[in-house]
Order: structure tokens, then sequence, then C-alpha cells
């Protein structure tokens, strides 16, 4: 009986692997939907752990919602919601508990933007906030062997590229609106109303409806050796202004992300 069970166990395992193994070959095959040169600045380090002999390296994609009309608010408004399907939104001086749509986390597709139209604004925003006058400088480095290379100084401050400017259902047709496949990144996540309230009087009421994008799906990127070592060796894992470095990132059949 013992051994019946080590034997479906194996079994169960080797059939896991090959699903994967499967779903990985699928997702690569052909030509990639997007290749984008990301940096330290659009990848964190979630951390390296050892698994068996090897140290696995995974790193989190770090984004910023873009500005809405004016360089202020947000683009994911209440229209944009609700053209998604998301119902039962409280009205805006609606002192009413917030219903099932307003509480709700929905799948979808979201755009993501490098180094653009959309991060210069909101450079330029944090920059003034900050009561800083120095120019924008959205040049890219220039990979000197296509796996690693060290990233221009950019003025400013040292935080994400990575703009989310727009939300769908239908990856095809986000990727027909934004052919750019060197600069814009389209990936699963989850998105979810966001209800902003104020005080009127003793009376709570909604100020504001609008949406707001939750998670990425997965999120990471698993770096894979010899990227790996050449990134742990650079000091990937430490999180401070002192460690520069720059990947290649694809996305692929099934929206789902690769370094190389």
């Amino acid at each position: 009986m013992t051994n019946r069970g080590l034997l479906a166990a194996a079994a169960a395992l080797l059939v896991g692997n090959a699903l994967i193994l499967g779903g990985v070959m699928r997702n690569r095959a052909g030509d990639p939907d997007a290749v984008v040169r990301l940096s330290e600045r659009e990848l964190e380090s979630w951390g390296s752990t050892t698994e068996g002999a090897q140290e696995i390296l995974n790193l989190k994609l770090r984004w910023n919602m873009a500005l809405g009309p004016g360089e202020n608010g947000t683009w994911f408004d209440r229209a944009r919601l609700e053209g998604l399907g998301v119902t039962d939104l409280p009205a805006v001086g609606d002192s009413a508990v917030a219903t099932r749509g307003a509480r709700g986390t929905y799948p979808g597709y979201v755009v993501l933007e490098l180094a653009g139209p959309a991060w210069e604004h909101w450079e330029a925003r944090e920059m003034a906030l900050r009561g800083s006058t120095a120019p924008v400088d959205s040049r890219e480095a220039t990979p000197a062997d296509g796996m690693l290379a060290p990233v221009a100084e950019i003025a400013g401050s040292r935080g994400s590229r990575l703009m989310a400017v727009d939300i769908g259902h239908d990856p095809q047709a986000l990727r027909t609106q934004y052919p750019d496949r060197s600069r814009y990144l389209i990936l699963p996540a989850t998105y979810q109303a966001q209800i902003a309230r104020k005080m009127v009087g003793s009376v709570s009421t909604v100020d504001s409806v609008n949406g707001r994008v939750s998670e990425l799906l997965p999120g990471t990127v698993h770096v894979p050796r010899p990227l790996r070592d050449s990134l742990l060796a650079l000091g990937a894992t430490k999180r401070d202004s002192t460690t520069r470095f720059e990947v290649t990132v694809k996305v692929g059949k099934r929206w789902e992300v690769w370094a190389e």
C-alpha cells in the first residue's frame, strides 16, 4: 500500500510538472506579444530563496497609475468602471453603505506604458511637488551584451517608469489600440471600485467613485540562470540606491511574463 501511495504521488508530480512545462512552452511559442527592457526601477527584488541546491530569484513588477486629464486625478473614472460592466455603484452624495458592485474585485487586462508621455507627466508633477526644476530625461540605455546593461541616469526620482494607462477585458483589442510592443505591456490584473467619502455634518456621504487596479497576475517575474547569477552578483536583492541593472522582459501568448 505504501509503495502504491508513493507511486501515485510520483505520478501526480510528473503530471503536474508536465502540465506546467506545457503551459510555459505554449506561452513562449512563436513571437512574443511584447519585449521591453526594464531596470531596477521597474523590477524590485522579491527575495531569493533556496530550492534544493539552487537559489531562486523572483522580481516584482513596480508600476504607478497614470494621471487623468489635465495631469490630475485618474483616468480610471466612474464612466470607465461602468463601461467595464461594474454596476450598483453609489451616487455622489449618497449616504448609504457601499453596494455589492462597489465591493467586488474583477478580472481584466491592464496596459502598462514604459517611459512614455504618461510617465513624463507623472514625473513632472512629482518634481513640481518636491519643488525641483530638474528636466525629465527618458533616454534608455543601450544593452551591451543583449542581457545586462547599465541604466542611464534619469533626472528626478528613481521611481518606476511603468504607468497603468488603460484597462479592458479583451487583450487583443487592447493590443490593437496600443501596437508598440517595445513600450506597452498588456498583463492580466484585477480591479475594483474605489469609493471616497466625506463628512457632511454628521453623515458620511460619497465624495467620488473611481476605479483602481488592484494587482497584476501574477505580478512577479521568475529569473532563470545564468541571468539570475548575474543579478545576484550585482546585488539585485539589496534594496538601496547603488544597484543598477537592466533585463529583457517578454510577454507570451498566454500573457505571462518571463525574463531573459
